[in-house]
């Protein structure tokens, strides 16, 4: 699924921004162009990062939920 439309990005390229230590919106957009030109996505990219962060707060072995945009 696209994330980001306006540069075609995908929400596992995101994903992958992510994990290889992108923890800002703008860390995201320099890493893989997603959220680099309108910012629509923004919100999208933002909790898509609070996600990623609810699961390393979790407790082992559990999975915090995404929510879809």
């Amino acid at each position: 699924m696209y994330v980001c439309s306006c540069k075609s990005v995908t929400e596992r390229t995101v994903d992958a921004a992510i994990a290889s230590g992108a923890a800002t919106v703008e860390e995201i957009a320099s890493t893989c162009l997603a959220g680099a030109r309108c910012g629509g996505c923004w919100p999208a990219l933002e909790r898509m990062l609070d996600d990623q962060r609810d699961v390393h707060r979790a407790p082992a072995g559990a999975r915090a939920p995404r929510i879809a945009a």
